[in-house]
């Protein structure tokens, strides 16, 4: 009876400290493997298609390996200048519009101090000598403090983001040496593909073999249902912004609603980029006719995102809606917005190890 009692008892620590020493070994590791195990999953969905280009083109696979690849670069880098192309063209725009914005808001300052600060200032003054003389050098103090508060804050703050530039800057040249890596490690892992996939399985065991085979193919499904997921979000909100830019009469609402579609691939921040300073704008100008339906709109399309994004997701990837949902607290609690960021990942994870039955396994094993 003890044994039968001990001997889960001891599987179990076997498999937790297990756990641990792998948990470790990958939080070690990480930092060096990651851009291998970004060309691996890439390699998982170009393979498919280097493979019919050299069957049904007659293409060495070293050609159609670097056709694919080189044809998906120009691709990124055209969606790249397409989109500095528009920002420059914008800040032209800007630049031309800025004399009148300026000239706009100076005389909306202007009218804000007459009428209310000037005015407010007076009040206060008044109420100020009203006061005995020890109230008034409280109240001098406050200030004083509040203001010596206020510069530390700021001096802090400036001081802070321009001791991390530096840091910044300093990373772009390995971001650069970590993208040339992860091209040429996709490139040998595509190339070689089949030779990989010979030697597994000569080194694996069948049933480890078959784990992999599992592994890779809930990979691809999460992958395409997360990458569906997003362009369904995506199209949800840009059509939500153009029909609501339609009905308030803005101009260019489908370039409006296109860029918005880009720029809504941003993590956390998406179409705030454009809506936040146009709503700002709109305010500090007086033009209370378009600063409320934007922020409506705004509102309306942040808050059916945040409805329909568990739902779709779940759908795409497989997971029941209120487990992304608990994933998405979860990550969120645990490090801050960029759990929004983590949390796909995460959701990808247990999908593809809950579809490949480890867990079942796992606790087979622990049962004996």
């Amino acid at each position: 009876m003890y044994k039968q009692l001990l001997d889960p008892i001891i599987r179990g620590l076997f498999l937790v400290v297990l756990l641990l020493i792998v948990f470790f070994s990958v939080k070690m590791t990480i930092g060096y493997i990651y851009p291998f195990l970004i060309a691996f999953v890439i390699a998982l969905f170009l393979n498919p298609l280097v493979s019919y280009i050299e069957k049904n083109w007659k293409i060495p696979r070293v050609l159609a390996t670097l056709a694919v690849i080189i044809t998906i670069f120009v691709f990124f880098v055209s969606v790249v200048i397409v989109i500095i192309n528009e920002v420059i063209q914008g800040a032209f725009y800007f630049m031309d519009k800025l004399p009148t914005y300026f000239d706009s808001f100076i005389q909306l300052m202007e009218n804000m101090i007459n009428e209310h600060i000037i005015p407010l200032y007076q009040t206060i003054a008044t109420l100020f000598n009203s006061l005995d003389q020890s109230q008034q050098t409280t109240i001098q103090e406050n200030i004083v403090r509040f203001l010596e508060n206020l510069t530390n804050t700021v001096t802090n703050s400036l001081n802070s983001i321009i001791f991390q530039l530096p840091e910044v800057v300093s990373k772009f040249p390995d971001s650069i040496t970590t993208l040339i890596f992860i091209v040429l490690a996709t490139f040998m892992i595509v190339n070689d593909w089949h030779n990989i996939t010979s030697l597994l399985k000569k080194i694996l065991p069948e049933h480890l073999l078959s784990f992999v085979y599992d592994i890779q193919k809930g990979i691809k499904k999460a992958f395409t249902g997360y990458l569906r997921a997003q362009f369904i979000l995506i199209f949800i909100s840009a059509s939500i912004i153009f029909i609501g830019l339609v009905v308030i009469g803005s101009k260019h609402a489908l370039t409006i609603a296109a860029i918005a579609a880009l720029v809504d691939l941003l993590p956390v921040i998406g179409t705030g980029v454009i809506f936040v300073p146009w709503i700002i704008y709109n305010f500090l100008t007086g033009d209370y006719s378009n600063t409320i339906p934007l922020s409506i709109l705004y509102m309306t399309v942040i808050v059916i995102r945040q409805i329909i994004e568990p739902k779709i997701l779940s759908a795409s990837i497989g997971i029941n809606p209120l487990v992304s949902l608990i994933i998405l607290f979860v990550t969120i609690q645990i490090w801050g917005f960029a759990g929004v960021l983590f949390a796909p990942i995460i959701m990808i994870t247990i999908y593809v190890l809950y579809q490949s039955g480890i867990f079942i396994k796992l606790i087979q094993f622990v049962k004996g």
